[in-house]
C-alpha cells in the first residue's frame, strides 16, 4: 500500500513538473510577444508624430504660398500700373519732340525767305540761339526717352517673371533646374532635397529622378521649408531592382525628358 501511494505521489509531482514547464514556456512566449506589441506600437506612435509634424509643415506651407500668391499679384497689378505711366509719359515727350522740330523747320523756312543779310543779322543770332535750345531740348528729350523705353522694357520683364512664378505656384509645379537627393527614408518612403522653395522647389509637384539619361523613380513634394525639401516615391513608380542613392539627380516632372535627351 505504501509503495502505491509512492508511485501516486511521484506521478503527481511528475505531472506537476510538467505543467509548471509547459506553463513557464506559455509565460515566456507571453512576455515576448508583449514586448513585441510594445515596441511595434512604439514604432507607430513615433510614425505618427512624425507623419503629424509633415502634416503641420505642409499646412504651414500652403499658406505661405498663398500668401506669397497674393503678394505677388499686388506685386504684377502696381507694376502694370506703372508701366502705364511710363507708357504716357513716352507719349508726352514724342509729342514735345515733334513740335520741337516743327519749330525749327518754320525757322529755317524763314532764313529762306530772308532778304538782306545785314538787316537781318541780329534776327539771325537770335535764331540761331533758338536753334541751339531747341536742339539741346531734342537731345534731352530724346535721351530721356531713351530711358523711359528702358524703364518700360525692364518693367515688362518684371512682370513676366512675376506671372511665370505666379504660374509655377498656381500649378504646383516646381522650377528649378536640377537638384540630387540629399537623404532617403525607405521605410517611411520619401527622400529629402538640399533645396526649398527659396530655390524653386513647389510643395505638392512632381519630380522624376533621373539615372543614366533614364527615369528611374516618381517623386511628389509633401512638405518644403526655405532651403529644404522633402518627397515621397510613388508607389510603383520604381522598379524592383531598383536602389535610390543619395547624389541620384532629381529635375521637375516637365524636364525630365529633355534631362534624359541632354544626358545621351
Amino acid at each position: 500500500m505504501a509503495n502505491i501511494f509512492a508511485i501516486l505521489t511521484a506521478l503527481a509531482l511528475l505531472s506537476a513538473a510538467f505543467l509548471a514547464s509547459k506553463n513557464k514556456e506559455a509565460y515566456a512566449k507571453e512576455i515576448e510577444s508583449r514586448q513585441r506589441e510594445e515596441k511595434r506600437l512604439a514604432n507607430s506612435r513615433d510614425r505618427l508624430d512624425k507623419l503629424t509634424k509633415e502634416f503641420n509643415e505642409t499646412e504651414k506651407n500652403r499658406k505661405s504660398t498663398e500668401e506669397a500668391t497674393v503678394v505677388l499679384r499686388e506685386t504684377e497689378a502696381s507694376q502694370i500700373k506703372k508701366n502705364r505711366g511710363v507708357e504716357q509719359e513716352i507719349a508726352s515727350k514724342r509729342e514735345e519732340t515733334e513740335s520741337n522740330a516743327s519749330r525749327i523747320t518754320e525757322i529755317e523756312d524763314k532764313l529762306k525767305e530772308a532778304g538782306d543779310i545785314e538787316e537781318l543779322v541780329g534776327e539771325m543770332r537770335r535764331t540761331a540761339g533758338e536753334l541751339e535750345e531747341l536742339t539741346a531740348d531734342i537731345a534731352s528729350n530724346e535721351a530721356q526717352l531713351s530711358d523711359l523705353t528702358s524703364e518700360k522694357t525692364r518693367t515688362e520683364g518684371v512682370i513676366a517673371a512675376y506671372r511665370t512664378k505666379d504660374g509655377n505656384y498656381a500649378n504646383k509645379r516646381s522650377f528649378f533646374t536640377a537638384s540630387s537627393i540629399a537623404a532617403i527614408y525607405p521605410a517611411y518612403g520619401f527622400i529629402t532635397l538640399p533645396i526649398g522653395n527659396g530655390g524653386g522647389v513647389v510643395s505638392g509637384s512632381s519630380l522624376e529622378v533621373v539615372r543614366d539619361g533614364a527615369v528611374v523613380a516618381k517623386l511628389r513634394v509633401s512638405s518644403v521649408e526655405s532651403n529644404r525639401a522633402a518627397a515621397e516615391i510613388v508607389p510603383d513608380s520604381m522598379a524592383e531592382d531598383t536602389v535610390l542613392m543619395v547624389g541620384d539627380r532629381v529635375v521637375p516632372a516637365a524636364e525630365a525628358a529633355d534631362a534624359a535627351k541632354a544626358a545621351k
